[in-house]
């Protein structure tokens, strides 16, 4: 349901992540020295939980599993770009100057991943209330 400020904040994590999809550095694989070889499927990171979190939105009457899949997605987004923030600080000279923009982007759809979650939860305090007076 579009109406829903929530699927409004679940979009924006989607943006984003297609955003960083196109920003992401071609030339930084974050999980290569974990793994010991060129692993070029990194950015496509985003757009699966991009893709997640699109299916979620069609969940809007199981509240609950919204929430725990949001969940879900925000912890794995928050590893994916620790680590990227880690690797590269460990693997590079010039700092996270460069990454700047990609990072900002990931943070704007962390902060809307959870202000969703928060919608949800309102929502769903809110029919639990209106039940109550039936």
């Amino acid at each position: 349901m579009i109406q829903r400020i929530q699927t409004v904040f679940m979009l924006l994590f989607v943006i984003a992540a297609a955003v960083n999809f196109f920003l992401f550095p071609s030339e930084i694989v974050v999980f290569e020295p974990v793994l010991g070889e060129k692993v070029d499927s990194s950015p496509y990171i985003s757009i699966l939980l991009a893709i997640l979190v699109l299916i979620n939105i069609g969940f809007y009457k199981k509240r609950k599993l919204q929430v725990l899949i949001n969940q879900l997605v925000w912890v794995l987004y928050t590893l994916f770009w620790g680590s990227f923030v880690y690797f590269t600080l460990q693997n590079t000279t010039e700092g996270l100057n460069l990454y700047l923009p990609d990072l900002l982007v990931a943070f704007v759809g962390e902060v809307a991943l959870l202000l969703a979650n928060r919608y949800i939860r309102k929502d769903d305090a809110l029919i639990r209330s209106l039940d109550r007076l039936r």
